[in-house]
């Protein structure tokens, strides 16, 4: 079977059980590389052996020394009759030998013996008791005391640092499958991701390559249909809104010259009729044609772009101030940005007077801020401002601007341009028109 057509969860089950089979052998060659250790165990004559320093008595696990003063352990037990065979064994007097030890009455020996009605918590083996915890012996001598002890145990032994290094190999050994499980995965989903995220802000996506599991090549293909059929009724709309505004012409052009025998004040008041339709059928004409002619995208320095705007609307006589900027390359159709530019200066012209324009990067994006110390917009008119037909002038006055499809049409190039517009009152009074582009590559 192609390993297009395995399912996402077929994929997941061969994996893991690759993934355990490897965690086997690695665990399998820690026990055969490194056999478990037994335990430490002592006799009562290795005790003797190392605590009289014998020649040839030699346990690393047991540590021999002299002190002064001997102190009584707390926690350990002690036997006379093992205290007695210590002192045979050194070929020295009980009174002079101290022997404790830890006893174990939880583990179950099989040739533990008991002393009188007590358990002694040690192994007897061929008469010789066997300690398998503390042991703390000692003997008097003419300037104190030789002490012999168990090491202390750490924290962390041999065979559990060792145990820990392989299960950190075997963690090392899985990484690789989970990476190249995780890419096979998320890589389709994430181009998914990115690609609605694209056709949310109205930009032109192309169709999602057909890849990864079997669900998600079965995703991938729905989104594209759907993606199509979305495409296909905006066009269709679209180009309905046109086609209506076109026939409206005819129309109208009748009105107009059927009111060339009226008298002056109904001639005058249908002729502004006629005029703010016409208006709105050219503002609707241009937004159909904006939102369905394709971009043609080229390198633009996005500065130079301004500077020539600037100096355009300050030779028509409008008040429109940039403080310069140093290049910075966008990707994109220089007439559309430019017929964005120019609404949004419009806008602000219209309503304060002036406009301030700055230019700047953040975040792999240019920021374009149009701004102004007009009146500014309510909060409800803020999320209004970009629907079609929306006007900041209750008034609707042909003073004050178009018909409310200037917005609509540059936040339409922005997204299609793959960036954002978005507005916001100024403190202080005003409006701030903050658009957001891609820098080029």
């Amino acid at each position: 079977m192609n390993a297009r057509g395995i399912s996402l969860f077929a994929q997941t089950m061969v994996l893991l059980v690759l993934a355990l089979m490897l965690a086997q052998v690695v665990n399998v060659g820690m026990f055969l590389l490194r056999a478990p250790p037994r335990p430490q165990i002592y006799s009562l004559s290795d005790i003797g052996d190392v605590l009289a320093g014998r020649a040839g008595a030699h346990r690393i696990d047991l540590m021999r020394s002299a002190v002064t003063e001997l102190a009584v352990p707390e926690g350990l037990t002690q036997d006379p009759r093992f205290t007695a065979g210590l002192a045979r064994s050194i070929g020295r007097p009980v009174a002079a030998v101290r022997l404790w030890y830890q006893a174990d009455h939880s583990a179950s020996f099989p040739f533990r013996r008991r002393g009188g009605d007590a358990d002694r918590g040690v192994m007897i083996r061929r008469g010789e008791p066997l300690f398998f915890n503390a042991v703390i012996a000692a003997a008097r001598s003419d300037r104190g005391w030789w002490v012999v002890r168990t090491r202390p145990r750490p924290f962390l032994s041999e065979w559990q640092r060792w145990t820990i290094v392989w299960f950190g190999v075997s963690t090392l050994l899985l990484l690789p499958m989970a990476w190249i499980f995780a890419r096979r995965s998320t890589g389709p989903m994430r181009r998914f991701v990115e690609a609605a995220d694209r056709f949310g802000r109205d930009e032109a996506v192309p169709l999602l390559p057909v890849e990864g599991p079997r669900e998600l090549r079965t995703t991938a293909q729905a989104f594209n249909r759907m993606q199509a059929r979305i495409d296909a009724q905006i066009r269709e709309r679209t180009s309905m809104i046109g086609a209506i505004a076109h026939d409206l012409r005819t129309p109208l052009a009748r009105i107009a010259f059927r009111i060339e025998s009226a008298d002056d004040a109904m001639r005058e008041k249908v002729q502004a009729d006629v005029d703010q339709m016409r208006a709105m059928i050219a503002d609707t004409m241009a937004f159909v044609r904006g939102t369905n002619t394709p971009i043609r995208p080229e390198t633009i320095d996005l500065a130079a772009l301004i500077v020539r705007i600037a100096d355009v609307a300050a030779d028509t006589g409008r008040a429109v101030r940039f403080a310069g900027s140093p290049p910075v390359t966008v990707t994109g159709d220089a007439l559309a940005l430019e017929r964005l530019l120019d609404n949004l200066i419009n806008n602000s012209i219209a309503f304060a007077g002036a406009a301030e324009i700055e230019l700047a990067t953040q975040a792999a994006r240019a920021i374009v801020l149009v701004r102004d110390r007009g009146p500014g917009l309510s909060e409800a008119m803020l999320s209004r401002a970009f629907d079609p037909f929306e006007r900041g002038d209750p008034s609707r006055s042909r003073a004050t601007g178009g018909v409310g499809l200037g917005l609509t049409i540059a936040r339409a190039i922005a997204r299609s341009h793959g960036g954002e517009l978005t507005l916001a009152n100024r403190p202080g009074g005003g409006l701030d028109a903050r658009l957001a582009l891609p820098l080029a590559g």
